[in-house]
């Protein structure tokens, strides 16, 4: 597993980014970022902890994490004990069963993409993951610069070792899918997380281009949670009076 700061200003809050199979920082290259420091976590071919993250997050205020995809089932591995450390946890287009007929993505699919991986299928999963034209070229001029092999060995590493855990036991407080998801199917993940109020959005699997910055994504994105918590608060001042 690798650990790379995207925006590091000794800012004092920290927002954790565990990004998706296959990438690496140069599609996330054109965000900003005001006031936040951002450290990414990508290539889960190891998924050892960072220790010196650990260390780290003690140094800040506040401790924020967004999880994509394949990043979702990763994070709840590396942080689930550690979850009084964070202000908001949000799942983006992932489960916690993340190769799953059902709740993921379908065995077959998965295993096809393995066997047949190569610069064909790279551009391919590519342009599932963005669909809109205008999105996949943009991602194209900033996709990530990591080699086939590379790539291939971090998807046979998932593939033996993900397994499954049930969304109860979930440590994220938001839970955003977007509604015409090809790669983590829409409905697979509604069905998952159906008991944890996930928010449906406008977009794909690769829906990040919406946003021109990290402070506006961690806003936008933990919408949701901010309105049950304000429900929350408000019933339990009724029930105080």
């Amino acid at each position: 597993m690798n650990t790379q700061w995207l925006h590091k200003h000794q800012r004092s809050r920290l927002l954790i980014f565990c990004n998706g199979w296959g990438m690496d920082d140069t599609p996330f290259t054109p965000f900003t970022a005001r006031d936040l420091d951002v450290v990414m976590l990508y290539d889960y071919t190891d998924l050892t902890f960072p220790q010196d993250l650990a260390d780290t997050m003690l140094g800040y205020k506040e401790v924020f994490l967004i999880a994509w995809s394949m990043g979702v089932w990763v994070a709840q591995k590396l942080f689930s004990s550690m979850t009084s450390k964070f202000v908001k946890t949000i799942a983006v287009n992932g489960t916690l069963c993340p190769i799953h007929d059902r709740y993921g993505i379908p065995v077959e699919v998965f295993s096809s993409t393995l066997t047949h991986f190569d610069e064909t299928a790279r551009l391919k999963f590519y342009r599932r993951m963005c669909r809109k034209r205008e999105i996949l070229a943009y991602f194209l001029t900033n996709q990530p610069k990591r080699k086939i092999d590379n790539q291939k060995k971090e998807l046979e590493s998932l593939l033996s070792t993900i397994d499954c855990s049930d969304a109860e036991n979930s440590m994220y407080t938001d839970i955003v899918i977007a509604d015409t998801d090809l790669i983590m199917p829409t409905e697979n993940q509604r069905m998952f997380w159906k008991q944890s109020m996930p928010e449906l959005v406008d977009g794909h699997h690769f829906l990040f281009y919406g946003w021109n910055s990290w402070d506006a994504m961690l806003r936008d994105l933990g919408k949701c949670s901010e309105a049950v918590n304000n429900l929350a608060e408000k019933d339990r001042r009724t029930h105080e009076q």
